[in-house]
């Protein structure tokens, strides 16, 4: 029997609110974008088309390492530049960030996510390449809905728990 000795007992638990921001825009160029993404992605996930399973139920999910993927780096650079701006400009922090994981997913009709969230990461992104109307939105702390459209980017912190409920539509 595995048993704590006492450095570990005696924590005291205290918690603070802080507001946490959530970024939402569609960037100018996130037609282009998508134009050049897409048919990227059909392509990956035709060479990798078995999917992971997690606390995701989809039709089709990558593996995690999809930033190692070379035809990816402009995708990511972009991704990146979003990132760079909102740290220097409204987080008033410059930091040379990365990507550490990226996974591509595709939701169909009845999919969804469980409750989750990216700790120990510092932020999260989600881009929406396309999705129908009555695709499900993303809920942040059983609070905040984001509805997805074709070219939105989300970036939030990553110790955010997240879900999406089941889906009436692609996305």
């Amino acid at each position: 029997m595995t048993t704590l000795s006492d450095p570990y007992r005696g924590f005291e638990i205290a918690q603070v609110t802080k507001t946490l921001p959530i970024f939402a825009t569609i960037p100018r160029d996130s037609h282009r974008i998508n134009e050049d993404l897409f048919p990227l992605i059909e392509q990956y996930r035709n060479e990798h088309s078995e999917s992971l399973t997690t606390n995701v139920v989809c039709n089709w999910r990558s593996d995690w390492y999809v930033q190692k993927d070379e035809r990816f780096n402009w995708f990511n650079e972009w991704i990146l530049g979003h990132v760079d701006f909102l740290a220097k400009y409204h987080l008033g922090q410059e930091i040379n960030f990365s990507i550490a994981n990226e996974w591509l997913m595709m939701y169909d009709v009845g999919d969804y996510a469980k409750l989750h969230d990216h700790f120990p990461y510092c932020l999260s992104v989600i881009y929406y390449v396309g999705c129908e109307e009555n695709a499900a939105p993303v809920v942040f702390e059983r609070q905040l809905e984001i509805s997805p459209e074709a070219g939105k980017l989300i970036i939030f912190p990553s110790s955010l728990q997240h879900e999406v409920d089941k889906t009436e539509g692609r996305r």
